[in-house]
């Protein structure tokens, strides 16, 4: 029952904590209760310890069209993870990747999208598939990152179990960055919630960290998160709200984790005194930390003790409803063969050698169906992602061609405009030439015509003096002429009248465009 206090303690503490988060999303999210009524439905049989009846609960639910594929997703992974049955599990968890994140519009399908991927992330750890755990958490960013949530790898938990992956793939200075977001995504949650279920969530992020530089023997990276914890823990025991569990979870928690490290470090006297306290908590009395505990105990040679411990072992399975599959048989049933077998127990050590070999077959069938359904639900998966890699590569390549098209288009009105320009331009050029000439010539005439005024001016004027001094003479009754002078006066202004008829006609017959538009009269 503790246990499934504290599952329901984490699923809540996720929710909030992700509600937490800043979600700078680019679509509205409904603010509704985290728990409707077919959530309330389905905890209900998780509380009392049916799980059978909480799947046959999910069941019909789903039948009914009451449960979203998120939240059918999220109970039923949290089901068949209680009963053990992680490769079941497996088979939900591929089906994340049909959810359009894009659809989740109401808050809870939204949180049990996160808080499932967590725990997904969280089981390919335990399951040492590190690659595969990377990149689905990269792919999970990536589509909550397409709907403006930016803070999923950023959460204290994800950050952490990506870190500990990067950690056991060799990726150590990946891996220290990774576990520095995890610690800031810790303080901005301490910052701001001060409830016993964050320090103690917090605590349990700042120990995984601290267990994986333990198991990879980085003994003295593992300080500096163990010291963090033991202040976290001393921090929450003086906060007026204190849970007594919780703070008892964190004392074994703490001090396990302290021995582990320092018995690694040869320091086995203050390994074992930090193993003593641990086991003088309540949590160390629990039947999973006993099954558990038996880490430290085949790690300092004590093998009577361990064999002991998993003489619990059937008891643990049927109260989690563990299945001997290959994934339990490596967990559990292979440790127990060799703490019996150390420990000098033959015969205990044959009966779990021939339960295993029992179990082997069927667990190997149950395995190839199960990976059977993973690898059609990948495939699936798969052809549905290449499918819409098609299309997106033929919208592309048609994007392309219109683009070209369009491209093309540009160019040929681009060419004809500088093409009508510049015959424009030519047209415009020798008009301007042609004004510029015109402008000339006509300067030319202009000049051409004061020239030929001033000529015939002067032409005029000298036969116009001889006429007026001859009509002077004859006017004046004191001359006398002869006949003889009367005759060449009238002679002479004969010829000048003449003249003068000449000049006026060609006056009358001038063209200043003529080049030789000049007088050739004598003056």
């Amino acid at each position: 029952m503790k246990k499934v206090a504290i599952l329901l303690s984490l699923v809540a503490l996720m929710m909030v904590a992700m509600t937490s988060c800043s979600l700078k999303q680019k679509r509205t999210i409904s603010e509704d209760d985290v728990r409707n009524h077919a959530d309330s439905v389905v905890f209900a049989p998780l509380d009392s310890r049916d799980i059978p009846l909480m799947l046959a609960t999910i069941d019909s639910l789903d039948h009914l069209g009451e449960l979203s594929k998120s939240r059918s997703i999220f109970f039923r992974t949290i089901a068949y993870n209680l009963l053990g049955k992680y490769r079941t599990s497996m088979k939900y968890y591929y089906l994340l990747g049909d959810i359009d994140v894009k659809t989740l519009t109401d808050q809870g399908d939204f949180e049990s999208f996160i808080y499932t991927y967590n725990n997904y992330l969280r089981v390919l750890c335990d399951m040492k598939r590190y690659d595969m755990a990377l990149r689905e958490a990269y792919t999970a960013d990536k589509k909550l990152k397409s709907i403006g949530f930016d803070d999923f790898t950023a959460h204290h938990d994800v950050a952490q179990i990506i870190g500990e992956c990067q950690l056991y793939l060799g990726q150590n200075d990946s891996a220290m960055h990774s576990f520095d977001k995890s610690l800031q995504a810790i303080d901005k949650r301490l910052e701001k919630y001060k409830d016993p279920i964050d320090y103690r969530e917090c605590q349990h992020t700042m120990r995984a960290i601290a267990m994986a530089f333990i198991d990879r023997d980085l003994c003295d990276e593992a300080q500096p998160w163990i010291e963090r914890q033991i202040a976290l823990y001393n921090t929450a025991k003086e906060r007026p709200n204190c849970d007594s569990a919780y703070i008892d979870e964190m004392k074994a928690d703490i001090n396990y984790c302290k021995a582990l490290q320092m018995y690694k470090m040869g320091d086995k006297a203050y390994a074992e005194e930090a193993f003593k306290t641990y086991q003088s908590t309540h949590t160390a009395q629990s039947l999973v930390s006993t099954i558990n505990s038996t880490e430290y105990l085949m790690l300092t040679q004590r093998y009577q003790e361990a064999a002991h411990n998993y003489a619990q072992l059937d008891q643990f399975f049927d109260e989690s409803g563990y299945e001997a599959d290959l994934e339990n048989i490596g967990r559990y049933l292979l440790p127990k063969f060799r703490a019996n077998l150390l420990a000098g127990h033959g015969d205990s050590a044959l009966t779990v050698a021939t339960r295993i070999a029992e179990a082997y077959d069927s667990a190997l069938i149950h395995q190839k169906a199960n990976d059977a359904a993973l690898v059609t639900i990948i495939y699936d998966t798969e052809g549905k992602e290449r499918q819409i890699a098609e299309q997106n590569a033929e919208i592309s390549q048609q994007r392309f061609g219109y683009t070209a098209v369009l491209l093309l288009i540009l160019v040929g009105v681009f060419l004809e405009y500088t093409i009508h320009r510049r015959k424009a331009y030519n047209k415009l050029n020798a008009v301007n030439r042609e004004l510029t000439l015109a402008n000339q010539r006509t300067e030319e005439v202009s000049q051409m015509k004061s020239k030929f005024i001033k000529d015939i001016f002067h032409e005029v004027r000298t036969p116009l003096n001889a006429l007026q001094g001859f009509t002077q003479v004859l006017a004046n009754p004191d001359f006398n002429v002869s006949n003889e002078e009367l005759q060449t006066i009238s002679k002479m202004m004969q010829e000048n009248s003449d003249r003068i008829t000449r000049i006026v006609d060609k006056m009358l017959d001038f063209d200043p465009t003529r080049d030789d538009a000049v007088s050739d009269e004598p003056q």
